[in-house]
């Protein structure tokens, strides 16, 4: 894999833990990820979020090569 793609998916990553991390400490349901005996909560918006930031910021990347 190239730089660009590092990049990328460190830029995602990174934007999704952040995310979780601000959901966890403000204690913000839509960006929170609960783990209990009987089930596991995810929220899917930091998710789709890093995946938006993944791909614009490929897109950027690769237009400024």
């Amino acid at each position: 894999m190239n730089k660009t793609v590092w990049i990328s998916l460190v830029l995602g990553f990174g934007t999704m833990a952040l995310l979780y991390i601000i959901g966890f400490v403000a204690n913000i349901d839509i960006l929170i990820f609960k783990v209990s005996n009987s089930s596991t909560e995810v929220a899917f918006l930091p998710i789709v979020i890093g995946l938006i930031v993944v791909l614009i910021s490929g897109r950027m990347m690769k237009s400024a090569n």
